[in-house]
Formats: C-alpha cells, structure tokens, sequence
C-alpha cells in the first residue's frame, strides 16, 4: 500500500470558523483538503464581539499546541464569519446573531494573536468554496450553494470563481418572499431566513408546542420545555411523525424552494448545494425542498439544475476557509 504524503507543516493553514451559535478552529492542510486536528466551542450565550474573539483565539492557539506548532510556523490564517463584510474583507460590518461586531477589524486582530497573515470571507461563500473545490461541486464551471444554519445564506460559483460583486453578493438569506412575513433579524419581514433558518425553525417549534396536545411528540421529544426546542429537535419530530413539525418544515421548504427556484433563474448554476446545520437532516428535508424548488421552476429549467447535499459533513466551510487567498 503506497504511504500517504507527508504533511508539510509550512503547507498548514489555521481556519477560523464563526459561527452564530458555535466557534470552530481547525489545522487544515489545503493542497489536499485535509484538516490535520479540529476544535469547537459552543459560543457563550451571553458573549459579545469581544468575548468571542478571545474564545476564538483560545482555540486557534490550543490547535496550534495540539500540533506542537507557532503562530510563525502557519502559511496564514483563514477566516470564515457568519455575517457581511467590508468590501476589503478586513472587517465585519455586523452580525445578525451576536452583538457588537459593528466595524470590528478582525483580521488585524487575528494578525496580531497569531503572527501570520489573516484572509476573510462569510461563511457561505468559504462553505462554497470548500464544497466546489472538496465536495459536491468538484469538477462543475458554477454552482450556487446554499447554507441553513443559525442563518442563511449563499455563496455563489460563477465561471470556476468565487462571486462576490461590489462586496455583498450571495445575502440569500435576506431576499424578501413575503411582504408580510415574519420579522427577520435583519430588521425586515418575509426574509427567507425568516422562514427557514435554524431560529425561525425553533421559534415555530415553540409556537406549535404551546398549542400541542398532551400527547404530542413535540411536547415528548421537548419535555414540554419551549427552550429545548431547536431546529434539530423539530427534525426529529418530523422523523417520528408528528404533523405540527412536519408542516413547520414544509412552510421553511416551500420559502427556500421558491427562494432557490428565483437563484437557479438568475444564475443558471450546473447545480444547487445545500449545507450547513440544519442540511444535516437532510432525510427530512430532501424530498419538501425539492419538490417545491420543482413546482418554482419554469418549464425550461425543469431537470437542468440538480439538488444536492453537502459531502463534507460540516467541514465545508473550515476547508474553504482555508483556501481563501490561494
């Protein structure tokens, strides 16, 4: 059996992952997609931009001791954050889920924590990046991928390149579907991410077990308790057969099948791909989702764009993360 190549360590990339509810750091070697050692934390409920910049620095340093490694002896450091950035992606304009971000210049803290310099992008667009180069993508000229998570969001492959307009390109989670919907974090009504998003989930478990029989699998699965209700416990209800869940995912599957339909018409991609923490249900979702996506196409682009999910189990964003600047 031949060996595996060895790993180089002036070949290392440390990638940084904040996320809305969790903050990941990982050693990743790029050439090959391969993370070498991976770490997460849950993000402290209460904590700000600055709290979650020193636990996320924490983490970046424990990777590096995990590896026997210093800051000095890393390529550079990639960057995924969950929310929209400056043009220059030095900085974070804000976050939706975690306050204080407002103009917070994060790479040149990290450059100053670790020692190396420090390349950004959101999460949605390093998640693309990850899946076009490692996962379900490979080999395809575009693709539109879509995340599910706290939020939701796009990254967008156009001509083997990442698209990112004047800056701010891939916002899906903010295109309105219903004037008149929910209220989003972002401040307006109707956002997909209104709908579909991990929190719009929750926030429709908690409504649909306030009014649950005794007897409901909602109100089983949760022990009557609204705060343990997450989109992952909303999915296993669906699984286990209780109509309240299953209809709270079919009203997020119509909003992203609609959502989606108006992405592939825009943008023609050779396929849509589907990550993030809620697409690991994707047993739940696969069959809602694409149905509605079907019943939103014009009969031109019936059978031209398929539906996948992520083959990377997660790390999709860590890997693109890591390739950023390359």
């Amino acid at each position: 059996m031949q060996a595996a190549p060895a790993v180089h360590k002036d070949s290392l990339v440390l990638a940084l992952d904040f996320g809305g509810s969790k903050l990941v750091a990982a050693l990743v070697e790029p050439r090959r997609g391969k993370i070498i050692f991976k770490t997460r934390q849950e993000r402290l409920p209460t904590a700000n931009a600055q709290r979650s910049l020193e636990q996320m620095i924490a983490l970046g340093r424990r990777v590096l001791l995990e590896e026997q490694l210093s800051g000095n002896a890393l390529l550079r450091l990639g960057v995924s954050f969950g929310g929209p950035l400056s043009h220059d992606r030095r900085s974070v304009l804000r976050s939706m889920h975690v306050p204080d971000w407002e103009i917070f210049p994060l790479a040149e803290r990290l450059e100053a924590a670790f020692g190396c310099p420090a390349f950004m992008d959101n999460d949605a667009n390093a998640a693309a990046l990850g899946e076009w180069r490692f996962g379900a993508g490979r080999g395809l000229d575009s693709l539109l991928y879509v995340q599910i998570s706290t939020g939701v969001g796009a990254g967008i492959i156009a001509n083997r390149r990442l698209l990112r307009g004047a800056g701010l390109a891939g916002e899906f989670g903010h295109m309105t579907i219903t004037p008149d919907g929910p209220r989003c974090v972002c401040g307006k009504r109707g956002c997909v991410e209104s709908f579909a998003a991990g929190w719009a989930l929750a926030r429709d478990g908690r409504t649909a077990l306030a009014n649950a029989p005794q007897d409901s699998l909602l109100r089983k699965l949760s022990a009557g308790d609204p705060q343990r209700l997450d989109a992952r416990l909303v999915c296993e209800a669906v699984r286990q057969g209780d109509p309240s869940a299953a209809a709270i995912v079919d009203r997020a599957s119509r909003a992203l099948g609609m959502a989606i339909a108006n992405a592939v018409i825009l943008l023609d991609p050779q396929a849509v791909v589907i990550g993030g923490g809620v697409s690991r249900s994707q047993d739940v979702l696969a069959a809602p989702l694409t149905a509605a996506l079907t019943a939103n196409l014009p009969p031109m682009f019936q059978g031209r764009c398929p539906l996948k999910f992520s083959q990377l189990g997660g790390d999709e964003t860590l890997l693109g993360a890591a390739l950023l600047n390359q």
